[in-house]
């Protein structure tokens, strides 16, 4: 039996692949040739010590241990032992550290050596923590694929005991929807969220923003016709698409990368609350936007890396996405499930079919922005949904607002969505672009004071962005769109 520490089930197979090249591992494995020097790292970390042939490309285990397939793995715990006990798990009767470990279980434990040392206990206590919980009807399981330990079912860990059935009902929704993506993502490859570029000063980066897509949203006229409903999502990411690509062309210039900016309210979440939504089935509700987002988000990332050699997707949560319960983390907002469940496709598809190499995506935390480099840093960039911001700077008050926020980012381009407008804001600074929404405004926009009759409705912004800054804005709206 090997004498080195113990290893996950994706290392014994790059070990097991040697000697190779790297690119000969990459395809043994399925994976891109950048995450089998991940692996070479991780190994080594361990204590094993590999050898290079430069002549030949070829790495090699320098104490040539050979096959691995027959070692003993103890990574993880045998729970097969111990049955889940046909019985409710109750939260209340679990002591302090018994919840530190369900809580960390609800998203995945790859380290039970690291779980024990922040409980300051042996492995083996953390062993039979796991089987006591078990036998308590905590639905505990090693997942060996992902290479980890992770808890499943409908009990979560709340912060409060006094939620009201429907916000119990949100929160519990959002926790396991996240925790299982979030336990999903383990088990795959990494989306890295920058790329490494060259730019050429002749060359361009290109820019679409899109944002307020409200996936839930009924909007009817006076007359009750339909005007704006979920079955028209789809086709309106889509419209986007490609029209943001034409433009592209029609800008005519060579591009080293592309960005794709998601501003935020692509999930409407506030209806899940009390008196917004009859039926009050909040997990459909929620399910089926996020459903009905998935593919068309997913076709305009595969569109954007067939066209550009580089693409970037930078995701922004809004505030329509609020799971707003107490009790509820303040990471709880369902763009960001939308997010986190594009990204594990995009994942998946990297590490089975090599697709996607071109593509990173930095996705925010439950924050009112996210800054990203621009032209391989020369640049920054500064995207907000824009609750907290007016789309103007011509009153004192807004104009010092906009001010303080240059001088905290020091952004060359900003973008802000919420307001449903959408243009440039005339100021003395930076660029910064307001996109629409395609959800016709209705009396929110009139509210503000902001709203421009149009016949034609907003749906994105796009613009080149040479290393000077902004070249060419053009705007997206509905005038050539057809819903099929």
């Amino acid at each position: 039996m090997d004498d080195t520490p113990e290893f996950t089930d994706r290392q014994r197979e790059f070990l097991n692949a040697l000697p190779a090249t790297t690119s000969e591992i990459a395809e043994k494995m399925g994976i891109a040739s950048r995450s089998v020097r991940d692996h070479r790292e991780n190994v080594q970390e361990k204590g094993v010590e590999l050898d290079y042939d430069e002549a030949t490309h070829i790495w090699s285990r320098a104490d040539d241990s050979g096959d691995l397939e027959d070692d003993e793995d103890t990574t993880f715990p045998d729970l097969s032992d111990t049955p889940v006990a046909d019985v409710d798990p109750d939260p209340s009767k679990l002591n302090e550290d018994e919840r530190v470990i369900a809580r960390e279980l609800q998203t995945g434990v790859d380290d039970i050596d690291a779980l024990a040392e922040d409980l300051d206990e042996r492995p083996g206590v953390i062993t039979q923590r796991l089987r006591d919980l078990r036998e308590r009807g905590w639905q505990v399981y090693v997942d060996e694929s992902a290479d980890h330990v992770a808890i499943e079912g409908d009990s979560t860990l709340r912060s409060s005991e006094h939620i009201g059935t429907r916000t119990r009902k949100a929160n519990r929704w959002w926790e396991q929807r996240h925790n299982e993506l979030v336990r999903e993502y383990k088990g795959l490859d990494d989306v890295p969220s920058t790329t490494q570029y060259d730019t050429h000063p002749d060359n361009e980066d290109w820019v679409l923003h899109l944002t307020d897509v409200h996936a839930g949203d009924f909007v009817r006229q006076d007359d009750g016709t339909v005007v704006y409903e979920p079955d028209l999502i789809p086709d309106v990411i889509d419209y986007a698409t490609r029209r943001s690509l034409h433009l592209a062309d029609v800008h005519d210039a060579t591009y080293d990368t592309a960005y794709v900016l998601l501003g935020g309210d692509l999930v409407t979440g506030e209806g899940i609350y009390e008196g917004q939504l009859a039926n009050g089935d909040v997990q459909a509700f929620m399910d089926e936007q996020i459903d009905l987002l998935h593919d068309p988000l997913l076709r305009l990332v595969d569109a954007y890396a067939e066209r550009f050699d580089e693409v970037v997707i930078v995701c922004q949560i809004g505030n329509h996405g609020d799971i707003r319960a107490d009790g509820t983390s303040k990471q709880a907002n369902a763009d960001l499930i939308t997010y986190k469940n594009l990204r594990n496709t995009v994942a998946a598809l990297r590490r089975r079919h090599g697709e996607f190499e071109n593509v990173a995506m930095k996705i925010g935390e439950a924050r009112a922005y996210r800054n990203f480099d621009l032209r391989g840093g020369k640049l920054t960039g500064h995207l907000r949904h824009g609750q907290d911001r007016d789309p103007q700077a011509s009153t004192s008050a807004r104009l010092k607002e906009w001010l303080s926020t240059l001088m905290d980012h020091e952004f060359d381009l900003a973008y802000i969505g919420h307001h449903h407008v959408s243009g440039m804001i005339p100021w003395d600074g930076p660029p910064i672009v307001t996109t629409g929404s395609p959800k016709p405004s209705g009396e929110f926009v009139e509210r503000l004071g902001v709203g421009v009759p149009s016949r034609f409705q907003s749906v994105a912004s796009c613009h080149g962005v040479s290393d000077a800054g902004m070249t060419g804005f053009y705007p997206i709206d509905d005038r050539a769109f057809q819903s099929t």
